[in-house]
């Protein structure tokens, strides 16, 4: 059964749009469900998520960087009808932190792009909008094409390159 969109998710919608009009990015495509489309930003090959989990982990700790797998789940404990949940909701596959201790989490997605549900898209900017990094990788080269967010001090605008 679809859901009908209410106030807040018709605004929402606005909301993006005038933000890529006022900056002059074309508009993010949003699935009915509110995910947005996420496309590697360089060339990577079609590889499944959990190949690009298990990549990035051994790419980040040949270069020292500290790194866990996060999870996120839930299941019935014992033989009891008692539901437990576990995990942060929305947050990235992979959670750490850089040398200078800034925070960082990476959602990883299959090689040839996914989508980034509405929970890890307010994870996103909640982690962000306090100085950590949140990234979503496709991977290998495009972890690599971000290096240099992790060996330099974090920038909102991911624009720095180096110094």
């Amino acid at each position: 059964m679809k859901k009908k969109p209410n106030k807040a998710d018709i605004g929402a919608v606005y909301a993006r749009l005038a933000h890529a009009q006022r900056t002059g990015e074309p508009p993010t495509k949003m699935r009915k469900d509110g995910s947005i489309t996420t496309k590697p930003v360089v060339p990577c090959p079609d590889i499944l998520e959990k190949s690009v989990v298990e990549a990035c982990i051994k790419w980040l700790r040949r270069h020292r960087i500290f790194c866990n797998r996060h999870d996120v789940g839930g299941g019935y404990l014992g033989a009891g009808t008692a539901y437990a949940t576990y995990g942060i909701q929305g947050a990235g596959d992979i959670i750490g932190l850089l040398p200078d201790g800034t925070h960082f989490e990476l959602e990883c997605k299959r090689g040839k792009g996914g989508s980034l549900s509405n929970g890890q898209q307010k994870r996103m900017r909640d982690i962000r909008n306090n100085n950590g990094i949140y990234l979503i990788i496709h991977g290998i080269p495009e972890l690599e094409y971000y290096n240099g967010i992790f060996s330099l001090t974090f920038r909102a605008d991911y624009g720095m390159i180096g110094e």
